[in-house]
């Protein structure tokens, strides 16, 4: 079994990218789905730009990780605190709490642990409490700030941070391909209140190619191709369940974007949240399995 590196992750990140141009391309030669194909590329240019912005972190090594985390934790941290927080001060002690948070997780393991015990516990109430006015600071902090510092720890520790780099990838195979389904095939709202643009199609085919990358993968470097498919399953669903949570926030605050960073970015967690989401899930689960 050979283990991949973030340099083999990276190859294959390019790979699968150019991949994906070259489809929508032909796509785009069909005249009724030119116009959707054409709205498709730039889109994945979109995340194409991303995903050389964390590239270039994760090379540079995990102090230069750490750093990048923190100010996006920071930003990110902000960024729900507006929406969800009524005073100033809180929102700024939020950022700081995400991008302070984000720092001891990713240097000492105990604190990262706890965060995962917390984020655990926080979960629990949350689904056997069902409150009629959600608690703004515990839901801020169930999402994205203890899962922001998770993502932090992963990708800070040699042992777990091209899996953290895999799960971005993983994730955008996964959004990409529900967005192609979805716009071409979509029928069937999925989460009419919280996602309107999602379709149960859309979600299927994007389930369907991630399985099929990884176990393509697991093939390539002599894993389990039966764990490989249970693992995308895993990753679509925590993609889907930070994308909606990120939603909730908006909805809760009716309004359509978090604030921008630029004129035509609708926040920094619109582009992170599912990533998010699946890497703070995986690390919980390597703590998991440490204790059996």
């Amino acid at each position: 079994m050979t283990m991949p590196t973030v340099q083999d992750i990276a190859m294959a990140a390019a790979v699968i990218i150019g991949a994906g141009f070259v489809m929508l391309l032909l796509l785009a030669l069909i005249p009724n789905i030119r116009r959707k194909s054409l709205d498709l590329v730039v889109t994945l240019l979109s995340a194409t730009l991303i995903l050389i912005c964390l590239l270039a972190l994760f090379l540079l090594g995990p102090q230069a990780l750490i750093a990048g985390l923190t100010l996006a934790a920071a930003r990110i941290g902000y960024e729900v605190a507006t929406l969800r927080l009524a005073k100033e001060t809180h929102v700024i002690l939020a950022a700081l709490a995400a991008a302070g948070l984000t720092v001891i997780s990713a240097l000492f393991t105990p604190v990262a642990i706890a965060c995962a015990g917390l984020w655990f516990l926080l979960f629990a109430r949350q689904l056997a409490a069902r409150p009629t006015s959600p608690n703004a600071a515990v839901d801020v902090l169930l999402f994205p700030i203890l899962p922001m510092a998770l993502l932090a720890y992963g990708a800070a520790h040699p042992e777990l941070t091209a899996l953290m780099l895999a799960a971005y990838v993983l994730v955008e195979i996964f959004d990409s391909f529900a967005l192609l389904i979805g716009s071409l095939l979509g029928r069937t709202k999925a989460f009419p209140i919280l996602s309107p643009n999602k379709t149960i199609e859309g979600l299927a085919g994007g389930a369907m190619a991630l399985v099929i990358a990884l176990v393509v993968a697991a093939t390539i470097w002599g894993f389990s191709p039966l764990k490989a498919a249970a693992t995308a399953l895993f990753v679509g669903a925590l993609a889907v369940a930070g994308d909606l949570t990120a939603s909730r926030h908006k909805r809760i605050a009716g309004v359509k974007d978090y604030p921008r960073v630029l004129a035509r970015q609708g926040g920094l967690l619109d582009s992170l949240d599912s990533w998010i989401a699946a890497s703070a899930g995986l690390v919980a689960v390597q703590f998991l399995s440490a204790l059996w």
